[in-house]
């Protein structure tokens, strides 16, 4: 499990780093054609959405793996650590459960654009690769929210089963 941990994380980030960077650079390198040279490169500002496409979903799994999504604790915050733990596999469970369903439906896209045949229109790049980070993104995402349960699941059974005896106040002088 650690092989395939450490994999994803390198993944994860080398593939997040390389569609920003190179995005980046193609942008860059579009304006100055385009201000200095007045020449413009018809394909650029497509491959650089698709890869900002994909940067965006790969770059939602590094922030659940770091749990680093927005959240709304305003309720949870006053519970206590066994609540919040509760609240938490039930917030896991329920991301599961939407990222299940991002697969599901972005594989039936995925394959109604292979059935169709479309390319994109400036690089005649088949279109079910923009297409194709719906699922594989929700499902990096999938595989990060199951580890977060387990983890959750864990702290929850090793908690509940530690005994801390009620501490006694100190006799005051």
């Amino acid at each position: 499990m650690k092989r395939i941990n450490h994999f994803l994380n390198y993944f994860e980030e080398y593939a997040g780093v390389f569609s920003l960077i190179f995005t980046s650079l193609l942008v860059f390198l579009q304006v100055v054609l385009r201000y200095v040279f007045n020449y413009s490169l018809s394909w650029s500002e497509e491959v650089a959405r698709y890869l900002i496409v994909w940067f965006v979903f790969i770059g939602n799994s590094i922030a659940v793996r770091e749990k680093a999504h927005a959240t709304m604790d305003a309720l949870v915050a006053y519970l206590p650590d066994q609540g919040k733990k509760v609240f938490s596999m039930i917030a896991n469970l329920v991301s599961i459960v939407f990222c299940a369903f991002l697969i599901w439906s972005g594989s039936r896209i995925v394959s109604g654009v292979i059935e169709s045949g479309s390319v994109t229109p400036a690089t005649g790049m088949p279109m079910y690769i923009p297409y194709l980070a719906l699922p594989i993104g929700a499902g990096l995402m999938l595989i990060r929210f199951l580890q977060l349960f387990v983890q959750d699941l864990n702290s929850f059974r090793s908690a509940r089963h530690t005994f801390t005896p009620p501490k006694e106040e100190a006799p005051k002088l």
